[in-house]
């Protein structure tokens, strides 16, 4: 697909991964709507960047634990661009809590994480899917995670809401078929500010434990966003960018 003058939502679309997905798809002339929960510099930030790049940008908040929030993202896309040919879930959240440690899930901490990673990006495709056909069809792209292939992470509830929403994606792929298409892009390590909350030590260990010895580099996960988006032919797949972590 040609994404010159087609419009992108990027949830999450004003740090780290969604920055940079932002920045390859203003790159290849994409108009974007960046979301943001609690971001609201660094998402203007993320639009200015795309501006200066030639195309058009807004920020528009939105917390995706909140399915109102969600639907309203998509209706002020609507009305700001008039359609919609690509729709990123990369907002995401967690808790980190040692697996074993089964007492210190919350009952809060628990919906929260399957708010935010699994059922906005069901409520999302639900509201945007019309205004894609409209437009003759497009695009859903969601973040997951190699959490979501193997029981590891931040937290056990961060690892079973990324897997449901790996499965969720492969559902809608099947729902939403044939003019909408429908993936996912797993990450390994990505050493944005989503890792505080690990010990430099325990950093350094999860990059030895890739095959490539490294962590994942975010602009390379950016561009596998991209390749779906130009490809028609990929539906329903999880591709994983994690420099081997998986593996190991």
């Amino acid at each position: 697909m040609n994404l010159q003058d087609k419009v992108a939502v990027i949830t999450g679309g004003g740090t780290g991964l969604g920055r940079e997905i932002c920045r390859q798809l203003a790159v290849e002339g994409m108009r974007l709507a960046v979301s943001y929960s609690r971001s609201r510099e660094e998402a203007e930030e993320t639009v200015a960047m795309a501006r200066e790049l030639g195309v058009e940008a807004v920020a528009i908040q939105a917390d995706m634990a909140s399915t109102a929030d969600a639907r309203r993202l998509v209706e002020k896309v609507d009305r700001t661009f008039g359609r919609i040919d690509l729709l990123i879930h990369n907002a995401g959240t967690t808790r980190f809590i040692s697996f074993p440690d089964l007492d210190s899930v919350t009952e809060e901490a628990w919906d929260t994480l399957q708010a935010v990673n699994t059922r906005a990006a069901f409520f999302l495709a639900q509201a945007a899917a019309p205004v894609m056909r409209r437009g003759g069809g497009g695009q859903i792209i969601t973040t997951s995670s190699v959490a979501g292939l193997n029981p590891a992470g931040s937290s056990l509830p961060y690892a079973v809401s990324k897997a449901a929403l790996i499965h969720l994606t492969k559902c809608l792929a099947v729902a939403l078929a044939p003019d909408i298409r429908v993936n996912t892009v797993a990450p390994g390590l990505l050493m944005t500010r989503w890792v505080a909350g690990f010990s430099e030590e325990r950093l350094d260990a999860m990059s030895q434990k890739a095959l490539l010895k490294k962590a994942t580099d975010v602009p390379d996960v950016a561009a596998a966003f991209v390749m779906l988006a130009k490809n028609e032919s990929i539906t329903g797949q999880v591709i994983v960018v994690d420099a081997g972590i998986s593996f190991s």
